[in-house]
Formats: C-alpha cells, structure tokens, sequence
C-alpha cells in the first residue's frame, strides 16, 4: 500500500492533525515563488518541534536556489535541530528538487534526494546522478502518456533506466488513478498538496476537509 505525503506544510498545526490521523511524510516548499513557501527557520522550528523520529520522514523541496543557501539550510538543521547524517542516510529526511538538472551540483550535498519528472527532461542525464534516491513523477505525466498510448513504453523505459530508485506518484486531490498505474509502478508513496481543495482561504487548512480527504489514502489508493 502507498503511503500518504503532504506537500507543502506551512504550520505545525497540520502536522499533529495529520500526525493524529496517521500521515507520517510531509513536505516543506522551499521554494520562494511558490505559494506554500516557508522560511527556512519557521521549517527548523517545527522539525524541533516535532522532533527527528523513525517513523517520520520530512522532506524539503527546493527548485533552482544557489547551492549555498541549500547547504546553509542542511547545516542549520544540524546546528539547530541536530540533524545528524544518519538521519539523511536513513530516509527520515530527504532534500527533494523540481526544474533543475544540474545534477552534479545536487550530488555535492551528499544527500539523497528526490527529483521531479517533467517534459523535457534528459532521463540519460538523470540517471547518472549519484544520491538520487527517488523519481516524482506528477500524475498529469502518467495520465498524458495513457491517453496518447505510450504509458507502457514510459513504465519500460524508466524502469530500465532507473532500477535502483523509488518512484514516488504526486497527484491532485480529485485526480482519478487508473487501476493500470498501479499495475506498472510500485510506488513508494503519493503526495497530496495542501491547495484550495483542503483550505478554508489562502493559507489557511480547513481541518475538516483534510481529515475526509486524506482518510481514503490511508486505507487504499
């Protein structure tokens, strides 16, 4: 069964509501256009807050940042939160990118990662990269490639050129996964966005909503 992710956590109210419902993957946007960004050290104080745990996994997504801010964010969560390499070695915590290929930049933090699929990509590139722990792969991707006959050849050729990492699904609430996808791909787990469909207004969780929306994804998808 996969299991459940939230993107894009911006308060710890959230997170004990999800931690309480049974949710244990969550997802920080780092990423400054984005409308779910958070400031680096409101993320540290809930991670501290929280607490590094074997059951939790957090994941911290980034898009074209300088280096140097990513690095100086692992560094004070280690400084601050004591995030230990251990802790990024084991999966608990992950660095997660989307619209970037320069993956000997993101191989230099020497921590696994995620990256996120998009048109255009170069798979071959991609493949050589060193930490890349997991593949997201947005559902628009896979429905596209049903709907034109080629998700079959996708499955093959990604399988083939990824066999050693995790396929990760990232979805809209409403989307409707076709029981083939679930035939093809064996994903690790399924990130839900926190968006309007699950807010009462911008930036602000309707508790309710959240709770009927992600209790079906923790039973089956």
């Amino acid at each position: 069964m996969m299991s459940p992710k939230v993107d894009g956590i911006y308060d710890i109210r959230t997170i004990e509501q999800l931690l309480l419902l049974g949710v244990r993957r969550f997802t920080f946007d780092m990423r400054p256009r984005s409308l779910n960004f958070i400031q680096h050290y409101r993320v540290i104080e809930m991670v501290k807050t929280i607490g590094l745990r074997k059951d939790i996994v957090f994941c911290f997504h980034f898009e074209n940042e300088h280096p140097m801010l990513v690095q100086k964010f692992v560094d004070d969560l280690a400084a601050q939160a004591a995030a230990a390499k251990d802790d990024w070695m084991s999966g608990r915590l992950e660095l997660e990118f989307s619209q970037r290929e320069d993956f000997e930049a993101m191989d230099e933090f020497d921590m696994p990662y995620r990256w996120h699929l998009a048109n255009g990509s170069d798979w071959a590139k991609a493949a050589r990269a060193k930490n890349m722990r997991g593949l997201v792969i947005p559902f628009e991707y896979l429905e596209d490639a049903l709907e034109n006959g080629s998700l079959y050849s996708l499955c093959n050729n990604l399988h083939t050129l990824f066999p050693r990492l995790e396929f990760h699904l990232a979805r809209g609430w409403g989307a409707n996964v076709f029981p083939t996808l679930l035939e093809l791909f064996d994903f690790a787990d399924v990130a839900l966005p926190i968006d309007p469909n699950v807010e009462v207004c911008f930036r602000n969780v309707d508790q309710a909503k959240l709770a009927n929306g992600i209790r079906p994804y923790l039973n089956t998808i």
